[in-house]
């Protein structure tokens, strides 16, 4: 069984912001810790990785185990998803869970980690490396149980759907933001068939536009058509749940209201 090594471990943050309290009252300093960044070694990718790390409030003094949210490209989508979790544990109630992002070491590896191999990837390593690795040092290094929800946008999108029909047990959601599927629609009748009762898919489109540290195909909402189609045409037999959206924006920037949706319908579903 390969093991990770964790090679440093650092606070991101840790601000102190003063209240101003009456004048007889003297200024309280609060601290707001925003996580954490572990670097950790891969023996299946043959790399290191660096993970993003979030707590929820009260995680000490917390007793049971939690459901862990996996975020993908983490440099730069790991605040966002961090900001709103953190607002719906306020507003919408969500159950407080433990969020992890999985940073990409340079740009060429989304597209070989997140895409198929009929889309010139490896994302099979890459599930791979999730199953054996990753899920393990977590459990074993935090309160994390087995309820895990996969996050994706783009190619990362693409990874979700991909998981989902591959290899569906290691999540128990996806939330799947404007993927590009035209590599994936193909077979998707056929992995569709399989029994997929108690898995919920949140997928979204976009108005295209433009991308980010990709290229974005321009006929993305053809192909999501399609495979949309192939969701309703089995939702009896394979009992899957799903919700299926448009965000009326851009391809890049349609991953706040993806997140924001799609964290509430998998996690807040039970209060709908």
């Amino acid at each position: 069984m390969n093991k990770l090594i964790i090679i440093v471990t650092f606070c991101l943050t840790c601000i102190s912001t003063h209240i101003l309290q009456a004048q007889d009252v003297k200024a309280k300093n609060i601290a707001i810790e925003t996580g954490q960044i572990i670097t950790i070694k891969s023996t299946i990718l043959g790399e290191e990785r660096n993970l993003y790390i979030s707590l929820p409030p009260g995680y000490d003094t917390i007793n049971t185990k939690l459901p862990v949210i996996y975020v993908l490209d983490a440099e730069y989508r790991f605040g966002i998803a961090q900001s709103i979790q953190t607002y719906f544990n306020i507003t919408t109630k969500i159950p407080p869970a433990i969020l992890v992002g999985i940073a990409n070491p340079t740009k060429e590896a989304r597209s070989r980690d997140y895409l198929p191999q009929s889309y010139g990837g490896q994302a099979e390593k890459f599930s791979k490396f999730l199953s054996t690795e990753l899920f393990q040092y977590i459990q074993k290094n935090y309160k994390a149980n087995e309820t895990r929800y996969l996050v994706g946008h783009s190619h990362g999108g693409v990874f979700a759907v991909y998981t989902l029909l591959n290899e569906p047990n290691l999540f128990e959601g996806y939330i799947a933001i404007d993927p590009s599927l035209k590599h994936i629609f193909k077979e998707g009748s056929n992995l569709l068939n399989r029994d997929l009762n108690g898995k919920r898919l949140y997928l979204a489109s976009s108005d295209v536009a433009y991308g980010y540290l990709e290229d974005v195909a321009s006929d993305m909402q053809a192909d999501f058509a399609i495979f949309k189609n192939h969701l309703y045409q089995t939702r009896g037999m394979n009992k899957l749940a799903f919700k299926i959206d448009h965000i009326n924006d851009d391809h890049g920037n349609s991953y706040i209201q993806g997140f924001s949706r799609g964290l509430r319908y998998l996690m807040n579903w039970r209060f709908e």
